[in-house]
């Protein structure tokens, strides 16, 4: 079955009934884990990974967008005290954390953000909708390599993606227009 994220969910998406909410991970100076797209800005208050994991902890999973390397297994571990395996996927540009990640924690789906599709150590790739075209699908399909594909806001977008069978999830600002479709494929 198709994975609905929402992109950015937190808190906006928090009931919005995707399967997962994405969120972006840094590590502040201080060495809090904290949700923050570009780097922690010192004395900003941002919300910290303990705080999504209390307040989605048995009602969503989570895909944790990891922006940087060095504290991999302390995230997972982390988030694995509170959410299931099952509950959690990560998402990155860092092959190494890729690597790390199935090293320590083989039970985690880690997806590969990208813009090629080649063959690598994820369990998927993630493409940005720009890259994620007929040919790309096509060779991911060949390759025998899931795709997830961000951030798809677009209706006749998302239409696509959720039917071909190589897409096995799709990021979106509009879960639920997401849910709606993906319950009309199935």
């Amino acid at each position: 079955m198709l994975i609905v994220s929402a992109h950015q969910g937190y808190p906006r998406l928090l009931n919005s009934g995707a399967d997962l909410l994405e969120i972006d991970i840094r590590r502040a100076k201080d060495g809090a884990i904290v949700i923050s797209h570009d780097e922690p800005r010192p004395g900003a208050k941002h919300v910290t990974l303990d705080e999504v994991l209390d307040a989605t902890a048995g009602r969503i999973g989570l895909q944790l967008d990891l922006k940087e390397p060095g504290y991999e297994v302390e995230l997972i571990d982390k988030a694995l005290r509170r959410l299931g395996a099952d509950k959690i996927v990560v998402t990155t540009e860092i092959e190494e954390s890729i690597r790390l990640i199935k090293q320590h924690h083989p039970e985690i789906r880690a997806g590969l953000t990208t813009q090629r599709v080649e063959p690598n150590h994820a369990d998927f790739i993630a493409l940005d909708q720009q890259y994620a075209s007929a040919d790309a699908l096509a060779l991911a399909e060949r390759y025998g390599i899931k795709v997830w594909v961000w951030t798809v806001d677009d209706r006749r977008l998302m239409e696509r993606f959720i039917k071909d069978r190589c897409v096995e999830g799709l990021i979106t600002n509009r879960p639920d227009v997401a849910l709606k479709l993906r319950t009309a494929r199935s």
